[in-house]
């Protein structure tokens, strides 16, 4: 790991701009945030994203992540999603870049998501979600940190 990774490795909210895109195309500006706390032998990840489609729709998440065995660089979430059901993923750290890549338990559906750190206070998201290989939907995201939760 030659990267100084804050999201995810440190406590804080995060607040997410950017845009969505869905299965036909359709581009939709979107917000959120990711709420990361550690706790102990687990870390949570709480986040939600809001799309103003007609009608609006919110998609939330919240990851329990195992923390990273020291001089590691994977490790394994699991998420419990209210629309997709619970879904399973790893996080690789390849230098500047934490990749995902999950799906559901079921193996309906799979996706991947590369955060790039640009400073520690910023990260930029590009992500998908596929099923079998259609795209269901895709995004581009700025994760930018607000503070930091003290617990």
């Amino acid at each position: 790991m030659s990267a100084d990774h804050t999201f995810l490795l440190e406590e804080g909210l995060w607040i997410a701009r950017g845009y969505y895109i869905d299965s036909i195309g359709v581009l939709y500006p979107v917000n959120g945030e990711s709420r990361i706390a550690h706790e102990g032998d687990r870390w949570i990840n709480d986040s939600w994203m809001r799309i103003p489609a007609d009608p609006p729709v919110e998609y939330r998440n919240r990851y329990v992540i195992t923390p990273f065995d020291e001089g590691t660089d994977c490790t394994v979430w699991i998420s419990e999603n209210p629309a997709l059901g619970r879904l399973r993923g790893t996080f690789v750290l390849v230098d500047d870049t934490i990749l995902s890549v999950y799906g559901t338990e079921d193996g309906r559906l799979r996706g991947s998501e590369a955060l790039l750190r640009v400073s520690s206070i910023l990260y930029r998201g590009r992500g998908c979600l596929m099923e079998g290989e259609k795209k269901i939907s895709s995004w581009a995201v700025e994760l930018k940190r607000q503070e930091s939760v003290k617990r």
